[in-house]
């Protein structure tokens, strides 16, 4: 026979027993909860693309066959491999750079909707993607007749200030938090005072006496960061090409830009850029 006491102890035990498994599956629940966000956010697409900023040499030392070389660059590899949610600035380098600057394109693709499990549609987010991807051919198309509509005209600067370019750049990457790639469409040969390449003796001392000049005058950005590439570059002759390329590559070095020789040429070389190139 089972005794009051016996049996509220029981009674006791029991009603314990099921309160833990109550607060377990309480806590288990949680823990999916809390797991389902976090995956919801990490499902969400990243704010922003690329920042892709172009200096277009249209100085007249760039020569007919020249020009149509850096056209052929941007419309036929640097536009086609834009993606949704990329920027590309085109802006000219002239001898007045800095006081009479002017964008000649600048153009961000839409980007593609984030998506929450917990909140969004499916079928909807679907829907939206699929609009973004017929929009991004339409935005290209757009760029493309931009580009067509610069290299029509036929105004040139009388001279090139690619070095007041270079400080304007690290303005234009201020607090840009994306991915950052400048393209340098120029023969690279400064023609402005008191930097005139074509009059430098270029000793083999010359280069790290200009460079220190240079950041002595503050006329060395911070381009930490930014992954470099140059298309049209040239020379008089091979020495002064090789002289010319030694030259920026020491100024990019002390500007901490990421700049590889190998996207050094007289053609866009290495496009798109690989995920090694600073991210």
């Amino acid at each position: 026979m089972t005794t009051p006491s016996a049996s509220c102890s029981a009674c006791c035990s029991s009603a314990a027993s099921s309160w833990s498994v109550l607060l377990g599956l309480l806590l288990v629940g949680s823990l999916f909860l809390v797991a389902g966000c976090r995956l919801s956010t990490s499902t969400a697409a990243e704010p922003g693309g690329t920042e892709y900023v172009v200096f277009l040499d249209l100085s007249q030392s760039i020569r007919a066959d020249d020009r149509a070389i850096l056209k052929e660059a941007l419309t036929g590899q640097i536009v086609p491999t834009l993606e949704p949610g990329d920027r590309l600035l085109i802006a000219p380098i002239t001898d007045r750079t800095l006081t009479g600057f002017h964008p000649l394109v600048d153009a961000t693709l839409p980007p593609m909707p984030g998506f929450n499990g917990w909140t969004d549609n499916l079928l909807k987010h679907k829907k939206q993607v699929k609009e973004i991807e017929t929009q991004i051919p339409k935005a290209r198309e757009g760029i493309d007749k931009q580009i067509d509509a610069i290299f029509a005209r036929h105004d040139a600067s009388a001279r090139t200030d690619i070095l007041s370019s270079l400080l304007l750049t690290e303005k234009l990457f201020h607090r840009v938090a994306q991915r950052k790639v400048l393209v340098l469409m120029s023969d690279m040969i400064e023609d402005y005072e008191p930097y005139r390449f074509q009059h430098v003796s270029w000793t083999p001392d010359a280069t790290g006496k200009l460079i220190d000049n240079l950041d002595k005058e503050g006329m060395i950005p911070n381009l930490s960061g930014v992954c470099v590439y140059v298309a049209g570059a040239s020379a008089n002759s091979p020495m002064q090409a090789e002289q010319i390329a030694g030259f920026w590559q020491a100024y990019f070095k002390r500007a901490r830009a990421d700049m590889d020789m190998s996207r050094y040429a007289h053609v866009l070389l290495h496009w798109p850029p690989s995920d090694a190139c600073t991210f």
